[in-house]
C-alpha cells in the first residue's frame, strides 16, 4: 500500500484512493530501481514507464553535434518513458540522474492492463499527452526562433506562464542550456530586451514589463 500512496501523486493515477490504485494494479507489483548520481537511462532500451521516488533526474536531447540540450529536469513524482513505451520509433533522449535517485517502473504490458481495466487511468493517460504535445509544441517554438532575441523572449514568457507572475527567478545558465545559446548570446539578448523595455533585469530576477512587446518579438 506504500507504493499505493505514492503513485496516487503521480499523473496516471490522479484522482483515484489508494484501494482503487490497489484493485487496479493487482498482482502486477512494479519494479523499483536505484540510481547514482551521474547513472544514464535510456527510455528507449528499458522500454519502461518511470516514476520519480526520490532525488532528481534531467532530461536531455542528444543533438548531432555531440553537444546535449536540457529538455526537462524531474522532480519527486514525475515520470519518463510514457512516449517510447507506446510508440514504435527510436527516440534520441537520455535521462541523468542529477541527484542520488530511485524509480519506480512499469513496462508496457502492465500500462496496457490499467488503461483496459480503468476508464479513469485511460482519461487520465489521454490528458498526460495532450499536456506533453503542447509542451513539445512550445519547445519547438523556442528552439525555432530565427534570432537569440526571439527564443530568450519565447522563453521568458514560458518561465512566467509556470510562476504565474510578471516576476521571477532567472538563471542564466538554465536559460542558455534551454534555448541554445551561448551565455554570452544571452547576455546580450538580455541587454537588447531590458534596453527596448520589455523586461528589467533585477539581480537574479526578470521582471516582465511589455509582454505584448515579447509575443510580438516571439513570433
Amino acid at each position: 500500500m506504500e507504493a499505493c500512496k505514492f503513485l496516487s501523486q503521480t499523473f496516471l493515477f490522479k484522482g483515484m484512493s489508494e484501494d482503487a490504485i490497489y484493485d487496479a494494479i493487482g498482482s502486477m507489483e512494479p519494479t523499483v530501481v536505484k540510481y547514482s548520481r551521474t547513472d544514464i537511462i535510456d527510455p528507449c532500451e528499458i522500454k519502461k514507464v518511470g516514476f520519480l521516488i526520490s532525488g532528481r533526474l534531467e532530461v536531455v536531447r542528444l543533438r548531432s553535434d555531440g553537444s546535449n540540450t536540457v529538455l526537462n529536469q524531474l522532480s519527486v513524482g514525475d515520470s519518463f518513458g510514457i512516449l517510447s513505451v507506446l510508440s514504435e520509433e527510436d527516440c534520441n533522449t537520455k535521462i541523468y540522474a542529477t541527484k542520488n535517485s530511485e524509480v519506480l517502473y512499469f513496462t508496457r504490458e502492465q500500462i496496457l492492463f490499467f488503461v483496459n481495466s480503468s476508464s479513469q487511468i485511460s482519461v487520465n493517460l489521454i490528458n498526460f499527452l495532450a499536456n506533453r504535445i503542447s509542451f513539445l509544441n512550445k519547445k519547438i517554438e523556442t528552439f525555432s526562433g530565427a534570432h537569440v532575441e526571439n527564443r530568450l523572449a519565447s522563453y521568458i514568457l514560458q518561465e512566467a506562464g509556470k510562476s504565474s507572475s510578471d516576476e521571477f527567478t532567472f538563471n542564466r545558465k538554465k536559460c542558455s542550456e534551454a534555448i541554445n545559446s551561448g551565455r554570452a548570446s544571452v547576455y546580450r539578448a538580455l541587454s537588447s530586451l531590458e534596453s527596448a523595455r520589455l523586461i528589467i533585469v533585477a539581480d537574479k530576477k526578470i521582471i516582465i514589463n511589455d509582454r505584448e512587446g515579447l509575443e510580438r518579438i516571439k513570433k
